[in-house]
């Protein structure tokens, strides 16, 4: 090992030390006897500056850019060869978020209150545990990133300064050609002493009840197919018992009071030099329709669909890439009246990645909707690409909403709107690494306004933003730097 490896261990353990005795009583003797061989320690630095014109389409407002940060170091520790854990703190946050606005004079001082409820976090924290009972299962327990395949319904959504992740519990057995991943998450829990206090000692008040949790339980199966692709399917269950109606409506991402199943397969391969997946799914279960309905009320009956083919040229100067993509999520005809008659459609798009599936804009969500998508990109050189990308965005039907990335509803359809055509996306993106570690990435997108927002804007039949469009475009661009060790 290397003299300034040892060096820089030693000094990122100190810093450790240094914290958990700044959060605690004292340090542990026990880690006087730390082996800095098992000891893993990296980290990230990333720097974004992200603008949106248009964002209501030529209404009033609707311009914002702002820059923001992304730090994270994490640790990792092999107490046995079985026994491991790993820590990820992370600090994220839109500059000038903290500033004290209550400070009348000269300059804003910064304040240790977490005003844009990002801030200084745990982003993940996990014990691990191989060969738990037999050789190949595998344990972890706490908050930890799950994604599967292309990240549609379960997704670590890297693009966002904050990320996701989950807590909860997750268990692997890997037999070749085959790994099933079996996990329970919980998003959410709102009980009183939980939600509010959280003092690490729960202790119910008397209005407590032990059943207003959202809960998430997925097995999910990979299958080798030979060399050249992978099987897999999966089902996924959804349990909400908060109340109807009081915390989000029928529209919101994973609603309250429902028990949804989703139920699908991913098909994925390469060869010869083509690529492609496609994969389907079909939910069902039962929703409430909202405030003072029971929670079974609306039987759940969605489905979504994607295929992606594409083909790299390796032969050719700059290895070029054709890619082509079609996407489809069912939606409701009822959604714009609110006059559900025993059915939601609408398909929930659960917790995925979307920013590199259905425009880079950030504009849609796999979610009422039909996609059809053009992607080009070269390298000019070993450590760059750059990519063109073209999207049609359309509604699978004019009477539900037109739901964002964040899969919150953006254009709030009326009952008489019939335009379906939402717009056409084009983007423009280069990566390219600087230095060994240094990463830029620069990106410009531009949004052609559609039928559903002119007509929303002549005819009143649908709300953007909140407000009636001016039916002008929509830009998007940033410029990010990232370092990692």
């Amino acid at each position: 090992m290397k003299t300034g490896s040892r060096l820089f261990r030693k000094l990122a353990l100190a810093f450790f030390m240094m914290v958990g005795g700044a959060m605690g009583d004292a340090v542990s003797p026990a880690v006087a006897d730390v082996d800095l061989s098992k000891l893993k320690i990296g980290g990230e630095a990333r720097v974004r500056y992200e603008s949106r014109v248009g964002a209501t389409f030529g209404a009033a407002g609707g311009n914002l850019s702002v820059p923001s940060h992304r730090i994270r170091l994490h640790v990792g520790y092999e107490l046995t060869p079985k026994v491991s854990f790993f820590m990820q703190m992370q600090d994220a946050r839109f500059y000038g978020s903290e500033a004290d606005t209550a400070d009348a004079g000269g300059f804003p001082t910064v304040t240790s209150a977490n005003r844009n409820g990002t801030g200084l976090d745990l982003h993940q924290g996990y014990l691990h545990v191989k060969n738990l009972v037999a050789p190949g299962v595998s344990l972890t327990l706490g908050r930890q990133e799950i994604f599967f395949g292309d990240h549609r319904l379960f997704g670590n959504f890297n693009w966002s300064q904050i990320g996701a992740a989950f807590d909860g519990a997750r268990l692997v057995y890997a037999r070749d050609p085959a790994t099933l991943h079996l996990f329970w998450a919980r998003p959410f829990d709102s009980e009183g002493r939980v939600a509010t206090s959280n003092t690490g000692v729960p202790f119910p008040a008397s209005t407590d009840r032990g059943s207003r949790d959202q809960d998430l339980y997925g097995a999910y199966l990979v299958v080798k197919a030979g060399a050249i692709g992978t099987v897999e399917p999966y089902l996924l269950y959804l349990k909400d018992s908060r109340t109807p109606g009081t915390t989000t409506s029928i529209f919101t991402a994973q609603a309250a009071s429902q028990s949804r199943s989703t139920v699908g397969l991913r098909l994925n391969g390469k060869g010869g030099g083509f690529d492609g997946t496609a994969e389907g799914a079909y939910q069902f279960g039962s929703i409430s329709s909202g405030a003072g309905a029971p929670g079974d009320n609306l039987a759940i009956n969605a489905h979504a669909e994607a295929v992606k083919l594409g083909y790299t040229a390796t032969s050719l100067p700059m290895t070029p890439r054709l890619g082509l993509e079609f996407d489809y999520a069912s939606g409701d005809g009822d959604n714009a009246s609110g006059a559900h008659r025993g059915n939601f459609n609408t398909f929930d798009n659960l917790y995925p990645t979307n920013h590199f599936h259905y425009g880079y804009m950030d504009l849609m969500a796999w979610k009422n909707m039909v996609n059809y998508r053009a992607t080009l990109d070269v390298k000019p050189t070993p450590d760059s690409k750059l990519q063109l990308d073209a999207v049609i965005h359309r509604l699978a039907n004019a009477r539900d909403h037109w739901y964002r990335a964040a899969q919150a509803v953006y254009g709030t359809s009326r009952s008489n709107n019939q335009a379906a055509s939402l717009g056409r996306e084009i983007n423009v993106h280069y990566w390219v690494t600087l230095e060994e570690k240094f990463k830029v990435e620069i990106g410009y997108g531009h949004f052609f306004a559609g039928e559903y927002i002119n007509k929303a804007r002549t005819s009143g039949t649908a709300l953007i933003n909140g407000v009636a469009p001016g039916g002008a475009d929509q830009d998007w661009s940033y410029l990010m730097g990232s370092v990692s060790f």
